[in-house]
């Protein structure tokens, strides 16, 4: 099996991003989830105890907190492609999807807000070339068909988007405990298409 497509512009290869408008959703859908669950009541001690002096608002607080976790559900969507992208050069099987046995507070994630996420996963990457020439070289055994093989592509990405969320309420909740600054929160950069 071989997964890089043939083309004739390599060169073009090289500048061209993944797909990426599903993270707009999660942008948008995970922090109205988590800044719905988060109150202010609950977080008041902590900022009182550690955050007061740099952010001047309790809200202002908890609306960090919100940023920290989409950038965690980012993150967790580049780590779950990751090793998709690693499975398909290694010409091995999908990854299992994994879903962590416990969450953090607050559980954001209903059926419907994963629901739009996977949709928003399958309708980007059903349209990549390199997603469709995996599925025709090395998957089509393994799939019946390619909707089905997207789907399993959006059924992991979700899960690692779940996952990045809860990694990142776990960092929060240590630098708590340990009366600690908040831990830093950075978005990766932009992947470009080098396959």
């Amino acid at each position: 099996m071989h997964f890089l497509p043939d083309t004739e512009d390599e060169d073009a290869a090289a500048e061209r991003y993944w797909p990426d408008s599903f993270k707009q959703v999660v942008r948008n859908e995970v922090r109205r989830a988590i800044r719905a669950e988060l109150n202010e009541s609950s977080l008041r001690h902590v900022y009182k105890q550690q955050h007061f002096d740099k952010y001047p608002e309790l809200s202002q607080f908890v609306d960090r907190i919100a940023d920290m976790a989409v950038v965690g559900a980012e993150n967790g969507a580049d780590d779950g492609f990751d090793a998709i992208y690693r499975a398909f050069l290694t010409e091995s099987p999908l990854p299992e999807a994994r879903q962590y046995a416990r969450y953090f507070w607050p559980q954001i994630f209903s059926q419907k807000l994963k629901g739009e996420i996977h949709q928003v996963v399958a309708t980007d990457y059903s349209q990549d070339d390199a997603f469709q020439h995996a599925y025709k070289v090395g998957y089509a055994k393994t799939y019946s068909n390619f909707e089905e093989f997207i789907d399993e592509i959006a059924r992991l990405v979700v899960t690692a988007v779940v996952n990045g969320v809860d990694d990142m309420l776990a960092r929060i909740y240590r630098s708590f405990i340990a009366m600690q600054v908040l831990p830093p929160a950075r978005r990766n950069p932009k992947r470009l298409k080098d396959w």
